[in-house]
C-alpha cells in the first residue's frame, strides 16, 4: 500500500497563490520599465578662439546728382548791321464782325375758337316742324313703357333738356329729372332719330337755343 503525504505539507495546494504572485511581480517590473528615465547630460561645446567677429560698420558716403549739362555754344554769331534801316511793320487794323440784326419775329394772335353761343330765350323761339301736336305724337307713338315700371307700378314724368342748333336739329339730350326703373332710358332711346325743329333766331339769324319738354308715364 502506497504511502501518502501529509496534506498540511503538501505545496500544490497553494499553486494558485504563487502563480498570482509571479504574475503581479512581473506587471510591477514591467511598469517600473516604463517609468525609468535616464537623464541626458549634455556636454558644452567650445568654440575655437581663431574666430573672430568683425563689427566694423562701413563708412557712409553721400550720393550727389550729377551736374547739368553744359549750354551749347553758338559759334560765329549774326551780329546786326547798324547802318541797316529798320523794317517797320504796318498796324493791322481788325474790324469787328459786323452780327446782322435778326428782325423780331412777332407771332400774330391767334384768335381763340369759342364755341357758339347758346341761348336760353331768343326773339324767335324754336318750334317743332308740324308744330308740338305733331312733336308729342311722335312720342306717343315711338314711346314704350318699361316693363319694369309697370311691374313695380312706377309712374311720373322725365323732363329731358335739349338744345336746337342753327340747323335745326336736337343735340345734347340728357335727362335732368327722371323716374326711373328704365324710363329715362326710354325717353333718350325714342329720340336717337329725332324729328326736325325750326330754328330759334336772333337778330334774323339762326341760333342755338336750349330747350326742356316733359315726358310723362302714366298707367291706365
Amino acid at each position: 500500500m502506497e504511502k501518502r503525504k501529509n496534506p498540511e505539507k503538501d505545496l500544490r495546494n497553494k499553486s494558485g497563490l504563487f502563480f498570482q504572485v509571479g504574475l503581479l511581480s512581473a506587471m510591477l517590473l514591467t511598469v517600473c520599465a516604463f517609468e525609468y528615465k535616464v537623464k541626458e547630460v549634455a556636454n558644452p561645446v567650445i568654440l575655437p578662439k581663431s574666430i573672430v567677429y568683425d563689427e566694423t560698420i562701413p563708412p557712409i558716403t553721400d550720393i550727389k546728382p550729377p551736374p547739368p549739362p553744359p549750354k551749347p555754344v553758338v559759334h560765329n554769331p549774326v551780329e546786326a548791321d547798324p547802318d541797316e534801316p529798320e523794317i517797320e511793320l504796318p498796324e493791322i487794323i481788325i474790324d469787328p464782325v459786323m452780327i446782322p440784326e435778326v428782325p423780331e419775329i412777332t407771332l400774330e394772335e391767334i384768335p381763340e375758337e369759342k364755341a357758339p353761343e347758346t341761348f336760353e330765350i331768343v326773339e324767335d323761339m324754336p318750334e317743332p316742324v308740324g308744330g308740338y301736336e305733331a312733336f308729342y305724337k311722335f312720342v306717343s307713338k315711338n314711346l314704350k313703357y318699361p316693363a319694369k315700371a309697370k311691374r313695380i307700378g312706377i309712374d311720373g314724368t322725365v323732363f329731358l333738356r335739349f338744345v336746337v342748333n342753327e340747323n335745326g336739329d336736337m343735340v345734347d339730350l340728357e335727362v335732368i329729372k327722371g323716374i326711373g326703373a328704365g324710363c329715362d332710358e326710354e325717353v333718350l332711346r325714342i329720340f336717337k332719330d329725332p324729328p326736325k325743329w325750326h330754328a330759334g333766331k336772333q337778330r334774323g339769324q339762326p341760333v342755338r337755343v336750349k330747350q326742356v319738354i316733359p315726358v310723362k308715364f302714366v298707367l291706365d
